[in-house]
């Protein structure tokens, strides 16, 4: 019997039998208790999405499928990679959550982590650099934690669902990013939340780095990791490892609101008065702010503001003088996912300096 049969044979056998700790359901899978247990979670987005058509690459419903679905298409071969459990967070497209939700997301993958050796999120890309950045900064537990998702639907020729979710659930099981904190793959890559960013609307290479490059590939030929986020270097102390942001001193009905004003030619200061009078607690500026926004925001009290780059990439420094926190390299999207986290815990402006220096722009 060759070793592909007897694998699939031991598969068959153990998969009638729940095992010890595995968490057992239609889509679950029991393969040996020295498997690598992942908990696979679902929140729609195009990778569960249905088009009427196979060639309806960028028109569907997303969010249609059930991740069990998903996963079960995959099988036998997931089964050789991890002992899986599956559960929906929620069936949208990632534009439609919320802070609030990717709160609850974060303490869900908490306690999933407490049982399981890693995890996995499957969402839209609209919203993933958020989402998964959310995830790096708040999720205690140094385990993988990866998300994946998709920029063509399930039903979709050519989609490239399947490859991306059974590629995501085969790094997780690898065990090879613990303590990376939480890494996008799509496309064979594999990306730091931090870093990570979607560049084109219908291109499967959507996401990249812009500056630093990937942490590494994986294809057929096994994974390649070339590189390591720089938190990695306090594994093995877990109160430098983790950042100040633990969910369970934080209300999520008391997350603040940030809002993101873009600077252009001759942009108003309407946009920063409206946001203040609606109880605003943080602005992110992208770009440097035109003179009538730069007066707004020197007249908003009790308004922390931070500067971050338009451009794409590259460093923004600020005399701390000025009253405003320089988001170094960060983008405005993950600029304002750590202004909000910081804002729960204190208002103190050379605390959350020092919070953006430390956690937001980590280095070797």
């Amino acid at each position: 019997m060759s070793t592909f049969l007897r694998i699939a044979a031991t598969l068959a056998l153990a998969g009638t039998v729940a095992g010890a700790g595995i968490i057992v359901g239609s889509a679950d899978s029991a393969p040996g208790e020295s498997m690598q247990r992942v908990a696979v979670i679902g929140l729609g987005g195009t990778i569960a999405g249905t088009s009427d058509r196979r060639t309806d690459l960028e028109t569907y419903r997303p969010g249609t499928r059930p991740i069990v679905e998903l996963v079960d298409f995959l099988r036998p071969e997931i089964g050789e990679l991890a002992a899986l459990s599956t559960e929906d967070f929620g069936q949208k497209g990632s534009g439609e959550y919320t802070v609030a939700d990717l709160y609850d997301l974060a303490r869900l993958v908490e306690r999933r982590l407490e049982d399981h050796d890693s995890a996995v999120v499957s969402t839209g890309s609209a919203t993933m650099e958020e989402l998964s950045y959310f995830l790096d900064l708040t999720v205690r537990s140094t385990k993988p934690v990866v998300v994946t998702g998709a920029m063509r639907p399930w039903t979709a020729i050519g989609s490239d669902g399947p490859v991306n979710l059974y590629n995501a659930i085969r790094l997780a099981a690898s065990n090879r990013t613990t303590c990376f904190g939480t890494v996008i793959t799509l496309n064979d890559q594999i990306l730091p939340a931090r870093d990570a960013t979607k560049t084109d609307s219908t291109r499967v290479n959507t996401f990249t780095t812009r500056e630093y490059g990937d942490l590494g590939t994986i294809d057929q030929a096994g994974i390649r990791l070339q590189r390591a986020p720089a938190r990695v270097r306090h594994c093995d102390d877990p109160a430098r490892w983790t950042t100040p942001f633990d969910l369970t001193t934080i209300n999520n009905g008391a997350l603040p609101r940030v809002d993101i004003v873009h600077s252009y030619l001759g942009a108003p200061a309407e946009p920063i008065t409206a946001a203040v009078a609606a109880g605003v607690e943080g602005i992110v500026f992208a770009g440097t702010p035109s003179p009538d926004q730069a007066t707004a925001a020197r007249a908003a009290e009790g308004v922390a503001m931070v500067a971050t780059n338009a451009y794409g990439s590259g460093a923004i420094t600020v005399d701390p003088k000025l009253g405003v926190v320089s988001g170094g390299d960060l983008a405005p999207r993950k600029a304002r996912v750590l202004l909000l986290l910081a804002l729960a815990r204190t208002t103190d402006h050379d605390q959350i300096v020092a919070w953006f220096r430390d956690y937001g722009n980590q280095q070797f």
